[in-house]
């Protein structure tokens, strides 16, 4: 598979499991009370799953962009060093 592939195909994870996150939080915080309900513990299971899930897939986005992190941050701190040097 293309590099491109992979990109977009993280990208869409990330943007499918952001959005179950927050479907989730709303869930949590605005439509069921606070206790001991079955359905509010689904929930809860669901947020903390689908959680653990964007944190790998976030991961992952950085492992397949570290190259260009690590090239932009490089130029950003030669371009601040070259400005403080100007007298």
């Amino acid at each position: 598979m293309r590099r491109a592939t992979w990109n977009y195909a993280v990208d869409m994870i990330m943007l499918l499991l952001a959005a179950v996150e927050g479907v989730s939080i709303v869930m949590l915080w605005l439509v069921l009370p606070q206790g001991f309900f079955p359905s509010r513990l689904l929930w809860l299971d669901i947020h903390k799953w689908v959680g653990l899930a964007l944190t790998v897939a976030v991961i992952v986005h950085v492992i397949l962009h570290w190259r260009w992190l690590w090239t932009t941050t490089r130029r950003r701190f030669r371009a601040g060093r070259r400005a403080t040097d100007r007298p």
